[in-house]
């Protein structure tokens, strides 16, 4: 079993491994990449399926998907078991930006690593999908909460400037 201290110390490389990660990204508009990763990744679907898959609320995916159908990444086609809703599936303009995007961040990563084997990075990445698979498997648990200090009450009456709004 995972020891608090060992936990605590992979919790401490999440913010360094953010950081690192927006290095590697750059300036790109990560959500809309990330909203098209999840539209091909879950095929024609329905935009709450997207954000499902997304773990986002549904107007923030909708807002997205927004502007990858005016930026013609994304296009919309009737459900047919549901003729009110429409099934988002990426374009062939969307689909080579997403490749390209990829090819961009494996080139960044591999010019980075290249004093690592690749026995390495296969170890590095099953670890990481270990984790991933037991980080989402697992349902969170309550938090006990921190006690707040109690605040201190001033015994001096308010400023006869000050008037309540309740008197």
């Amino acid at each position: 079993m995972a020891s608090p201290h060992a936990c605590a110390a992979l919790v401490d490389q999440f913010p360094h491994l953010a950081r690192s990660k927006r290095a590697l990204v750059g300036s790109h508009p990560g959500a809309a990449t990330a909203t098209l990763a999840a539209v091909v990744a879950v095929g024609p679907a329905r935009v709450s399926e997207v954000a499902e898959q997304m773990g986002l609320d549904l107007s923030t995916v909708s807002r997205q998907v927004a502007h990858l159908r005016r930026d013609g990444l994304v296009q919309a086609s009737p459900d047919a078991s549901d003729g009110r809703s429409q099934r988002i599936s990426a374009t062939p303009a969307g689909v080579a930006l997403l490749r390209g995007e990829r090819r961009r961040l494996v080139d960044a990563v591999a010019t980075r690593l290249t004093t690592w084997d690749d026995d390495d990075l296969g170890s590095l990445t099953r670890l990481l999908d270990r984790l991933a698979d037991d980080l989402a498997r697992t349902p969170p648990q309550p938090v006990a909460p921190h006690p707040v200090p109690a605040q201190t009450v001033s015994a001096q009456p308010a400023p006869a400037t000050q008037t309540s709004r309740y008197a």
